[in-house]
């Protein structure tokens, strides 16, 4: 005998009610979907949410009276089992991590379909985080660019070993002479370590290798 699915209790939070009336009815298509309220403030999502105990809250992060970001915070902080997603037209990387580093556990553009939304709560409920496929591949975008930025700062230990001697003022020759290279190696070194660190000048190498501890 099959048993009938239990229902996800959702509390809907944005202070457009046309918006919010959209959502719910979206909502209420899916039968083991159950919109529980709507609130159109952070104070009343969180009292409510507190008294209600809902499983999904989605959170519009542009409030009037204040921002989804702090109501997201005292949710997660103060409701275990309740999971929120983040509804927003920003598509910024930045606020995406910024949100999922509160607790929340899904983030969705407005512009997202119906199967999308769908998608977002039951994938959550599972205890999976999701966010919406256009602004993942943002979010790839950016650890791509980063990691390729990290990759073009690694020195190797060679290129290290230059380093410190450039930074206690041994001339190309001298550094040379200690490592066994040509004056000629040790100078396409130099160039290659300023360029791979965008620095113009040993100077500014010095500074740098300051920071990072290597002098």
């Amino acid at each position: 005998m099959l048993t009938e699915k239990a229902k996800i209790r959702i509390v809907i939070v944005d202070d457009h009610a046309l918006v919010a009336d959209a959502w719910k009815l979206i909502l209420s298509t899916i039968d083991h979907f159950e919109v529980i309220g709507i609130k159109d403030n952070a104070e009343d999502a969180l009292n409510f949410s507190l008294a209600q105990k809902p499983d999904i809250v989605l959170m519009d992060l542009n409030l009037k009276d204040s921002n989804g970001f702090d109501a997201t915070e005292n949710i997660n902080n103060q409701l275990a089992k309740t999971r929120v997603i983040g509804l927003s037209m920003h598509d910024d990387v930045s606020v995406v991590k910024r949100f999922l580093g509160l607790g929340a556990k899904g983030y969705l553009s407005k512009n997202s379909k119906k199967e999308e939304l769908v998608n977002a709560i039951e994938s959550v409920m599972e205890g999976n985080t999701f966010v919406s496929s256009e602004i993942k591949d943002k979010i790839f975008m950016d650890f791509s660019a980063n990691s390729e930025n990290q990759v073009k700062k690694e020195l190797t230990s060679k290129e290290i070993e230059i380093v410190k001697l450039i930074t206690k003022g041994l001339t190309s020759k001298e550094i040379a002479d200690q490592l066994f290279l040509s004056p000629r190696t040790v100078e396409t070194h130099r160039h290659n370590i300023l360029k791979k660190l965008n620095l113009p000048n040993a100077a500014q190498l010095s500074r740098w290798a300051s920071e990072k501890g290597y002098i």
